[in-house]
């Protein structure tokens, strides 16, 4: 899926950058450390901003996820969410799209959430499926228990354009 975006391959980590922002740990307990997954906790509850039958990329778009630095980039890296649809996972037999929204709606709904940390996985090596793994550590430097979601991906190669996108 770098593939997907093309030559706005370079912008893959600000976007993953924007939306783990979104779902971080909070940072603590004054009214200016209100953000992360505290906030999402409360626009989900407020505004369903995840549901069942809106698309991430819906969800994304929502919350502007695209950045603001490209407006090609953004529209092929909602592109790239949208096709999360054509992907299995690893969660209740559901597709990557379904997993994904059915997993955050179940984590933020719940008594004690999970910052949600997003990522992407090299898809050449066999594994195609969006992976969630819940109780997760990404990060050996930050002792918190996440929500993963990876995201299979694959490179690009040099010179090569972004892959024909349906709309």
């Amino acid at each position: 899926m770098g593939k997907f975006m093309g030559e706005d391959d370079i912008y893959i980590d600000k976007f993953f950058e924007l939306i783990n922002l979104r779902f971080a740990p909070s940072l603590g307990t004054m009214p200016d450390d209100f953000g992360g997954i505290d906030e999402m906790v409360a626009l989900q509850r407020e505004f369903q901003i995840f549901k069942k039958g809106r698309s991430l990329r819906d969800s994304a778009a929502i919350m502007n996820l695209g950045g603001f630095w490209n407006q090609r980039a953004k529209n092929r890296w909602y592109s790239l969410l949208d096709n999360l649809k054509n992907h299995k996972s690893n969660f209740r037999d559901l597709n990557g799209d379904e997993a994904i929204v059915t997993a955050l709606i179940e984590n933020l709904g719940s008594g004690a959430p999970y910052p949600v940390f997003f990522k992407a996985h090299d898809l050449r090596d066999g594994n195609n499926l969006v992976l969630i793994v819940e109780a997760d550590t990404p990060l050996f430097y930050i002792e918190t228990k996440y929500l993963t979601i990876s995201l299979p991906m694959q490179p690009r190669r040099a010179g090569e354009g972004p892959a024909t996108m349906a709309r």
